[in-house]
Order: structure tokens, then sequence, then C-alpha cells
């Protein structure tokens, strides 16, 4: 072949062997009745071989224009296919979306997203990883995951935050805890009780730690566990109080234990969705982020201090 082969000529090659009429081709391609002849001829030219017999009056494919036909047509209906497919993906039907979460929000907010996320994108393969605030973001960073929910730390430049809700830090105490008889509490009421704290590596522990240095007091725990569900435990037996994000009360269902809001100061965290500022998001990710911002909607209401 002494030239490329161009996607024009064997659309116009299609169009002619499956009418076999030069004229009604045209009008499918868009071309004039010469212009389609010039460009069958150009591609006869190319392959070197004939590929219809005509007459004034009748057309019909040469053995070489019937066995490339039969390609041509495959050839098509795999661009057809492919294109479908980037279609599908551009419109979030498809792909794969994985997502880092700090521990307490991959327990109470990520879950209710990802139902409403996989109802309405079931092609997409989730992949979730449960990790500390500071490892979900270094994946960001690496490429590891498409996006993290975490608390922010800090502006930094290389990221983008889109922030989400506002985390408060309530006390969860037994419901016959002297604590539990107000409405509210404060750091400095909490110091002279055994507290149950989550370990150095939580960014709940380190707000603890700042409010309690803002009492002029250091903070130190009776306990010190990895799971927030270890500290529902000590509080419902009445071995401790502990202090948990606002985010994580859905997921107590022990019936002797409540929360009350901490005042002077009240601690919060800002909870984000973290992205990587030189990468464009895929359409799945756009479409968990928009989730992301919806639900969180839902968690910007008044804080209840009744008891549970």
């Amino acid at each position: 072949m002494k030239s490329k082969i161009t996607l024009r000529q064997l659309e116009a090659f299609l169009a002619v062997g499956r009418t076999l009429s030069f004229s009604e081709a045209a009008r499918q391609v868009h071309l004039s009745q010469p212009a389609l002849s010039a460009t069958v001829r150009k591609l006869e030219e190319q392959i070197e071989a004939l590929l219809f017999d005509r007459t004034t009056r009748h057309v019909a494919l040469t053995p070489v224009g019937g066995e490339l036909l039969g390609i041509v047509e495959g050839l098509f209906e795999n661009f057809d296919g492919a294109f479908a497919a980037v279609r599908d993906f551009v419109d979030g039907k498809r792909g794969r979306l994985a997502i880092a979460a700090s521990p307490s929000l991959a327990a109470a907010f990520l879950p209710e997203v990802i139902v409403a996320f996989e109802a309405a994108h079931p092609g997409v393969v989730l992949r979730v990883h449960d990790v500390l605030s500071d490892v979900s973001i270094e994946m960001v960073r690496q490429g590891t995951v498409d996006l993290a929910l975490a608390p922010v730390k800090s502006d930094e430049h290389d990221l983008v935050h889109r922030e989400l809700f506002q985390d408060s830090l309530v006390l969860l105490c037994h419901s016959e805890d002297p604590l539990a008889q107000s409405r509210t509490v404060t750091w400095r009421q909490l110091q002279p009780h055994r507290l149950v704290s989550l370990k150095s590596t939580s960014s709940v522990r380190h707000l603890m730690e700042a409010a309690f240095l803002q009492q002029g007091r250091a903070l130190s725990p009776a306990f010190e566990v990895e799971h927030a569900s270890t500290v529902i435990g000590f509080v419902a037996n009445r071995l401790c109080v502990g202090v948990l994000p606002l985010s994580l009360l859905p997921l107590v269902r022990v019936g002797q234990v409540t929360y009350r809001r901490i005042t002077h100061p009240e601690i919060q965290r800002t909870i984000c969705a973290i992205t990587l500022n030189a990468r464009t998001p895929s359409p799945a990710a756009k479409a968990f982020l928009d989730l992301c911002s919806e639900f969180a909607q839902k968690r910007k209401s008044p804080l209840v201090n009744s008891a549970r």
C-alpha cells in the first residue's frame, strides 16, 4: 500500500458495499457522487485491487471487495463498542474508584454515601481503605486512591479540600453519670474524671490534648485504645467517660450511653473530601464528591443535647 488508508475512505467503501449504489451511498456519507467515486478509487489504488465491478446499471462487490467488507464491518463494530465504553466512562457508568477514609468517617459517613453511589453507578468498582487521616492524605498524593475523606489539617497547595461539614467533639458518658445531668459540660469539668481516649495517632486525640492544654493541664487518660468501639464499651460499663466525634454517634446503640456537648471551647473538626490539585478527577470521582456534599448537607443540623 502506497499510503495510509483513512477512516473516511473506509466509511465511503462501507456505504457503497452495503447499498451497492453509489448515489444512495453518497447521500448516507454526505458526499457528492463524484467525490464518493474518487474516494473509492483512491482506496482501490492503495489496496492495489478493484473493490467493485461497475456498469451503468449495476454495482457488485469483487472477491477482494467482499473480503474487505467483512473486515471493515468488524472494524466499525469495534469502533462503536469502544466509543460506547468511553461514553459510559465519561458518564460515570463504569470505571474504578479508590477511596481512603479516616476510621470514624469510614464507619459512620462513608457507608451511606456508598449505598447511594452504588445504586446510581452499579458499573463502577469501588475500593475502600480505612486508614488514619495522615495515611489517607498520603495515599492521595501517591495516586493510590482518587480521594480521601479526612479532617483538614492545613491548607496545602498540592491538595484540593472540599469542605463537607463541621464535626464537633462530644462527651460520651453513662446515662447515670453525674455529667449526664447537665445539658453541656466544659473541658475543665472533665479533668477530675477518668477518661478513655483514642491513641495519640488519632486526630481526635490531638484535639483533646490541645483542649486540655488550653485549661492549663496535660491530658492523662486512664486508658488509651485503638478503636471507637472500645471507647463506647468502656463508657457503657462505667469504667470511664470518653470523647468522640459527633459523626460517630449513629453507631452508639448502647442504651446506657448518652452524649453531651462540650463547651469552653467547643472543638470541631472540619471534614473534607481531599483530591490532588494536579490530577483531574475521573467522572466517577466527581459523581462521588457530589454525593458526599449532598449527604454532608444533611449533617448540618443543630446539635441535639438531650439524652439518648
